[in-house]
């Protein structure tokens, strides 16, 4: 009933009953006043009065005419343009009222929107449950993920800690190694040099050449360094 109820007054039914009237009203002034110009000029090809039309034909016998049809806009051929006649006119509009019930299209259409927008209660219960476990589940691999970079965080952080001791032990040397070059570079020229002189810095090309060379000789005797 409610499924047929809604069909009857329509879809865009409000929460103000005092809105759902008001739109009802002008829906209803501007389907009279499209209706009486679409028939007055049906009427005058015709050359029939409106007394006569009205007193010898029903809502149902004229939106059966062919002829008036053409002249009628499409909405005013439709089920619910036939149900508000029905509703305001009652018999005298000359149709049965099983027009007011939905047909088996429409009634299978307001089923599917039901199931869709109004689930029973069965299904809330068990949508709500999937979610829960859906959620249980998430919570559950969150705190294995958890607990599994807990248990390698000792791990991690003595792998850290030695790569940093390690990085810190190479810029030591790299330090000390720079500081005995510098102190050779002075013995060899004579003076202080800056590091960045180019005199330095072919000095220091040929140093890491010797270094290579020598590393090379080494691993040919079989020692790595």
């Amino acid at each position: 009933m409610a499924a047929a109820w809604r069909l009857l007054v329509g879809r865009n039914f409000t929460k103000s009953p005092l809105i759902f009237l008001a739109n009802e009203t002008r829906s209803s002034f501007l389907c009279r006043l499209t209706a009486s110009k679409y028939c007055t000029a049906s009427l005058e090809k015709s050359n029939v009065t409106d007394g006569q039309i009205e007193n010898s034909r029903t809502w149902a016998e004229r939106l059966q005419d062919p002829e008036e049809i053409e002249n009628l806009p499409k909405w005013m051929t439709t089920n619910r343009h036939k149900r508000r006649l029905y509703a305001r006119h009652g018999k005298a509009s000359g149709f049965q009222p099983g027009i007011m019930w939905p047909t088996k299209t429409e009634l299978a259409e307001m089923i599917e929107e039901e199931k869709e927008n109004h689930p029973t209660l069965q299904q809330m219960q068990a949508n709500i449950a999937a979610k829960r476990k859906a959620e249980e589940i998430e919570q559950i691999k969150k705190e294995k993920f958890i607990a599994a970079c807990m248990a390698r965080m000792p791990i991690l952080e003595k792998k850290w800690t030695e790569a940093r001791e390690k990085k810190k032990q190479q810029q030591m040397q790299q330090k000390r190694k720079r500081e005995l070059l510098l102190l050779e570079a002075k013995e060899k020229f004579g003076y202080a040099i800056d590091p960045r002189h180019p005199k330095f810095q072919k000095y220091m090309e040929e140093i890491e050449k010797q270094e290579r060379k020598r590393k090379k000789e080494l691993k040919k005797k079989g020692i790595v360094l």
